[in-house]
């Protein structure tokens, strides 16, 4: 009697096995995104495999429901990467290998532009079927998505969606504040950019969502992030709120950094140019701080103590000045609004937004300095005020030394 043969996934060449499991994963995800494209849970369940856990479908089947709440359209697959390559085995035999899968998308009423995306997916198959491959495992990689934040709420309106995990009485505030804000900004900018607010319920969420570790965002009430390409406006920010630094503010210190985050957004959607930090920082300080009744001296407590104990500034703050960790984050955003106050004072606030506006949306000569962002603010100070640095850094030197009296 013939001994049967039965063939294993060791016996096919193996670039043609890697290029059968490659397409089958990129069609299976493909389908996938069309489905949480259409909100058809159906479809999104159906790319998991017979393995799949009841915990992974359930888990699933919430992150869907999310998806769909917040109104992700164009989900688009990108690349599919093999982490781990299958170990060989017979026909009939399942067997498991990782990828990492790139996606981007955008959301509905709010993203100009897509954001990016990769999770860590692992695909179970028989080698003799792999067109009939599932899932069995799916986890964000590196950076989760809003809808990972399990118990998300969503409350949308013209001007924000608000992501916020957390009580009634939480999202209703950061949703209340996020108009306020809005008005604020638009008061000076003349408009503000419908924004995308996410409230974590944990720092270490916040850090995640952000990119960053908890360390790094020691102190921080808010950040922005979002992707940003040299010569275009920024089309798909989100602001991430820190819930342990910003509970720990008074209400009018939650509307500062919450109107202070919206300064930003709004201004990367729509300009083209990168900016000295202590233009950006500063301007977002000027509109944020601008409705607020507080003593300047208090407003820029850290900055006076900084120059109490090292001397007045001979130049605006450096970028490096700004990094978390650096010891001198709190007085390098003071010492900016200063210099910011002291141009608004002497030409109003709308000279201000103008300096901004044609800092921001770069210099024509000369050309060899159009990478030069200090030397953009220098064009843009004369062109728009008619002042030079080093007047804008007495005029501001003189700032500090009458708040120290």
């Amino acid at each position: 009697m013939a001994a049967t043969t039965r063939l294993t996934s060791a016996d096919v060449d193996p670039r043609a096995w890697a290029g059968a499991r490659s397409r089958a994963a990129t069609v299976l995800l493909r389908a996938r995104a069309a489905s949480a494209d259409r909100g058809d849970e159906a479809g999104w369940l159906a790319a998991l495999g017979e393995g799949a856990s009841t915990s992974l479908r359930t888990d699933q089947s919430a992150v869907l429901s999310r998806m769909v709440a917040m109104r992700v359209a164009d989900l688009r697959l990108v690349t599919v990467r093999e982490v781990t390559e299958p170990v060989p085995a017979p026909s009939g035999t399942r067997v498991e290998w990782d990828v990492r899968a790139s996606f981007t998308y955008r959301l509905r009423g709010f993203d100009t532009t897509p954001r990016s995306f990769d999770l860590d997916l692992t695909f179970k198959a028989d080698p003799a079927r792999v067109q009939a491959l599932g899932i069995t495992a799916s986890s964000p990689s590196g950076r989760p998505q809003p809808w990972d934040l399990a118990g998300l709420v969503v409350r949308r309106s013209a001007d924000s969606l608000v992501l916020a995990v957390g009580d009634d009485a939480r999202v209703q505030e950061v949703v209340r504040r996020a108009r306020t804000a809005a008005s604020r900004v638009a008061a000076v900018w003349g408009g503000s950019r419908p924004a995308v607010w996410v409230s974590p319920a944990s720092d270490a969420d916040a850090a995640r969502l952000l990119g960053r570790t908890p360390d790094q965002l020691r102190g921080v009430a808010a950040a922005t992030d979002g992707p940003l390409t040299p010569g275009e406006r920024a089309g798909a920010d989100r602001i991430v709120l820190v819930p342990g630094a910003w509970s720990s503010l008074r209400p009018d210190g939650r509307d500062v950094v919450m109107t202070h985050e919206l300064t930003h957004v709004t201004v990367r959607a729509s300009t083209t140019r990168g900016v000295p930090i202590w233009l950006s920082e500063g301007f977002a300080e000027l509109v944020a701080y601008q409705p607020i009744d507080l003593p300047e001296a208090t407003a820029v407590a850290p900055a006076l103590d900084r120059v109490r104990s090292s001397g007045l500034p001979a130049t605006l703050p450096a970028d490096a000045e700004f990094e978390p960790g650096s010891g001198s984050l709190a007085a390098a955003y003071g010492l900016s609004l200063l210099a910011l106050r002291t141009v608004a004072d002497r030409y109003g606030t709308q000279a201000v937004v103008r300096l901004y506006r044609a800092a921001a949306g770069g210099i024509t000569e000369p050309t060899d300095r159009l990478d030069d962002r200090e030397a953009a603010v220098d064009d843009a100070l004369v062109a728009t005020v008619g002042l030079n640095r080093s007047a804008l850094v007495r005029q501001w030197q003189a700032r500090i030394r009458d708040l120290l009296r």
